[in-house]
């Protein structure tokens, strides 16, 4: 199974997260079979408007099955249910970390009751 990870660099798993899923620098896409990790370049890290649907599009393009985030906007939820990517909540510092929480279970699936107009 493959899960992205937004950070604010490539750094292997010492890599901090990113504070939001479609402003983040990269995403990490773990392989979680082999801990494989790839790094790509978030390509709406600069956008203006529509950062969320794009930042979707990158990484249903590149396979994954779940993203493990700090936030997401209201478009972007419905993009990644869309893609029939799952989200997961996580608050954690590192890549490592969001990968072992995620392994371990301990990670509620992302509600969208409650969005606000800018960032759940």
């Amino acid at each position: 199974m493959k899960i992205a990870v937004p950070v604010a660099s490539h750094e292997g798993e010492n890599a901090a997260l990113g504070e939001s899923f479609g402003r983040s620098d990269y995403f990490a896409i773990v392989e979680l079979d082999d801990r494989g990790i790839e790094f790509i370049e978030n390509p709406a890290r600069q956008d203006g408007s529509g950062a969320g649907i794009k930042a979707v599009q990158a990484v249903a393009d590149a396979g994954v099955e779940a993203v493990v985030v700090p936030r997401l906007g209201p478009k972007a939820v419905r993009a990644l249910k869309d893609a029939g990517i799952t989200a997961f909540e996580f608050t954690g510092d590192t890549l490592e970390s969001a990968i072992a929480a995620f392994q371990a279970g301990q990670l509620s699936e992302f509600s969208p009751e409650g969005c606000g107009h800018q960032h759940c």
